[in-house]
């Protein structure tokens, strides 16, 4: 009964919304800009002065205040978008700074709540789905409020970056596979491309078992999904200055093997910092299960996109570069979408061994939020 998934997906938006508000007061002294994290080590563009944007001393930032100002400007204009570290990358995931661009009708004083809003609808569409393929395995629709809790959900309300939309939409294509409804799926190929570099394996994900059981010509209109990305692809690198990217980055199992000989050391006590470090390793080894399991079952993807899907993020986690080891968010909310994927399958199947990756990986990301946690709950009750 689609009606009833309405209520827990807003009842997830809108905690998620309230946590965002929490933090800002209580954390950042009102100032919804620190939602970007914009890092002293990238200055904000003097176009933007008038914001007032909230900067951490001593840091890089994340990715969110890149794409906050690719929202400003989208067109690679007015000179916002040479703050961006790496154009030719961050712009060819427009998907949530254009909506937000356009939802704004280019008016830069409005772009920030309207890049906000479009975080939290991707939320509320992401925990809908969720809940009607929870009804279709048999299991309270309730349990789609916890969407809120994965990695990719937390650090994208943490932190601005693209990849809630993106899991949302691997949510959507889930659902959509299990209904057949075509017209529905090929709106979220179409964003998923835009999204981000990996929504593109939706798209391959669903023309596979096409041309495995040679129905050419659904294979040729699914694979046309990817067309308005292409496009704007194209357009982004001839234009754009490009950043410095090393082939020897891309070596197989290279970004696994630093972090485990080289752990990352954390200005904390001896006692707590082991205890990070433990977490660190738990959400290492669920990756590494879960890319396991996602290439174990290989044989399944001519005829199931879900499991082409798996294969796809599975291959591409092996080939992570070292870049992506840096910090516990980083691989963790890029994978999300393999996380929830085989999640979902372990529940039409009687082992439980695919769910178990998420329950190692996204502790780390709690206790990553724990300072946070700790502010709101002494500004309420201190």
């Amino acid at each position: 009964m689609p009606r009833r998934c309405w209520l827990p997906a807003l009842v997830c938006t809108m905690l998620g919304l309230s946590w965002q508000l929490l933090t800002i007061h209580f954390n950042y002294g009102g100032n919804s800009t620190a939602l970007f994290c914009t890092g002293s080590g990238y200055p904000p563009p003097p176009a933007l002065a008038w914001e007032r944007i909230y900067v951490f001393p001593h840091s890089t930032g994340y990715d969110g205040q890149f794409y906050h100002y690719v929202a400003h400007d989208p067109l690679y204009r007015n000179g916002i978008g040479r703050a961006v570290d790496d154009a030719a990358l961050r712009y060819r995931r427009i998907l949530i700074p254009g909506m937000a661009w356009l939802l704004a009708f280019g008016r830069q004083q409005w772009i920030d709540c309207t890049y906000f809003a479009c975080n939290l609808a991707f939320l509320f569409l992401g925990a809908r789905w969720l809940a009607r393929l929870l009804e279709r395995f048999g299991w309270n629709i309730w349990f789609s409020v916890l969407y809120l809790i994965v990695p990719a959900t937390l650090v994208s309300l943490d932190r601005m970056t693209v990849d809630l939309a993106l899991t949302s939409l691997v949510l959507g294509f889930a659902f959509y596979t299990t209904t057949g409804s075509r017209r529905k799926m090929y709106v979220v190929l179409v964003l998923a491309a835009l999204c981000r570099d990996t929504g593109f394996y939706l798209t391959l994900a669903s023309v596979v078992p096409l041309l495995f059981r040679r129905r050419f010509r659904e294979s040729a209109i699914m694979a046309s999904a990817v067309v308005p990305a292409v496009g704007w692809n194209v357009l982004v690198s001839l234009r754009l200055p490009h950043g410095a990217v090393s082939a020897s980055q891309w070596m197989p199992f290279g970004g696994w093997i630093a972090p485990w000989l080289h752990p990352a050391v954390y200005p904390f006590s001896t006692a707590i910092n082991t205890t990070v470090r433990a977490f660190d390793y738990v959400q290492l080894t669920g990756l590494l299960l879960a890319f396991v399991l996602g290439v174990w079952r290989w044989r399944e993807a001519r005829s199931s996109p879900i499991r082409t899907a798996c294969l796809l993020w599975a291959a591409t986690g092996f080939l992570l570069p070292p870049l992506f080891q840096q910090d516990c968010y980083s691989s963790a909310r890029v994978f999300t979408p393999l996380l929830l994927l085989e999640f979902l399958e372990s529940l039409g199947e009687r082992s439980r061994l695919p769910r178990l990756p998420l329950a190692m990986v996204a502790p780390r990301i709690w206790l990553q939020l724990t300072p946070q946690v700790l502010g709101v709950v002494r500004g309420l009750f201190l």
